[in-house]
């Protein structure tokens, strides 16, 4: 070959090495890797290869199926894991079907049909009403009706020993004593002090209440209801004649058959004569109570508070004083609240049941 032919050969062949990626020689027709002897001019015409067939093919399609199948156990898998399915096999409750057979009774149901309810004046506001106890009640149903027992009463604090009893109770037997508590209001009254463990009424009996002496009855009955039986109580009427007191004239706890025996006595007093309550007063203080309730419906010995001051001193008891219906002796009834520690409360008609 002469010079000038290889010249223009290798002129031939730069183009076509210079179209190849990274300037590599075409495969000859004869070189392997290319499948039936196709050129290297086919590859880059873009012909399509054909497809595999045979056991190249077949393997190749078990191979996606094999995947395909195992994506899909584990989607499953993972899809009952989050979702867990099974039965509910709970049984339902059945329906129970019944037939109301007659007429229902209408008649409506009264907590307080073995005690007496006395309305107000207006009869408006139950609020305002009195509520006394029957007496002739048996003790567990007038235990119930007048104070329902609950966990937090001061005789419950040591397990197996009541307070009541009196002063031999079971409280007294251990060298124990339950604490106070509020005092009971009489007449409105009172309501506000706290630890009162003993408490003593001295009520006017004088012929001039003689109209009006029922109204001191129920709010007696009322207020001793309303206390503690771990607190005390004890009741002194006075006049110009002879001082009543409850039995066994001393202080008594408020269990029930103290109540009972009180209520009894009191169905008994009667007024009668003028008014006098220096007696009254000195046992009173002789019992040594933590409150007492002097209740007077009109003018006394004006030496009385003086007196109190000698008996009383240092006012380790309080006293509270009432004016009932009348204001008479209202001048001296404030100066002994005010002395002793009390308050002074005026009762009026209005202030009755």
């Amino acid at each position: 070959m002469t010079h000038a032919e290889i010249t223009q050969d290798s002129n031939v062949k730069a183009p076509l090495d210079s179209a190849l990626p990274g300037g590599t020689a075409p495969l000859s027709p004869a070189s392997p890797g290319v499948s039936g002897g196709r050129s290297a001019s086919s590859e880059l015409s873009g012909e399509q290869r054909p497809l595999l067939t045979g056991s190249a093919g077949r393997r190749v399609v078990m191979a996606w199926v094999t995947s395909l199948a195992l994506h899909a156990l584990a989607i499953a898998v993972m899809f009952a894991l989050v979702f867990p399915f099974s039965p509910d096999n709970r049984q339902l409750p059945e329906v129970v079907e019944a037939q109301v057979v007659g007429e229902i009774d209408a008649m409506p149901h009264n907590a307080a049909r073995h005690s007496e309810w006395i309305p107000t004046d207006s009869g408006a506001d139950p609020l305002s009403s009195k509520f006394i106890p029957d007496p002739s009640q048996n003790s567990e149903v007038l235990d119930r009706i007048v104070r329902p027992t609950t966990a937090k009463d001061p005789e419950l604090a040591v397990i197996g020993i009541g307070a009541g009893g009196g002063e031999g109770g079971e409280m007294a037997k251990y060298g124990l004593s339950a604490g106070g508590g509020a005092a009971p209001q009489f007449f409105g009254a009172g309501g506000s002090v706290r630890g009162v463990r003993s408490v003593v009424y001295v009520v006017d009996r004088s012929g001039s209440m003689t109209e009006t002496f029922v109204h001191v009855r129920e709010e007696l009955k009322r207020s001793v209801s309303s206390l503690r039986r771990s607190q005390k109580f004890h009741v002194i009427f006075f006049s110009s004649g002879e001082t009543i007191e409850n039995p066994p004239r001393a202080l008594v706890n408020a269990i029930t058959g103290h109540r009972r025996d009180f209520f009894r006595f009191l169905d008994s007093v009667q007024p009668a004569g003028g008014t006098r309550p220096e007696q009254a007063l000195r046992r009173a203080l002789d019992l040594e109570p933590d409150l007492i309730y002097f209740l007077s419906d009109g003018i006394f010995d004006a030496a009385i508070p003086s007196k109190l001051a000698d008996w009383n001193k240092g006012g380790r008891t309080r006293i509270f004083t009432i004016a009932y219906l009348d204001q008479e002796g209202r001048k001296l009834l404030e100066q002994i609240a005010r002395e002793h520690r009390g308050e002074f409360k005026f009762v009026t008609e209005y202030d009755l049941p």
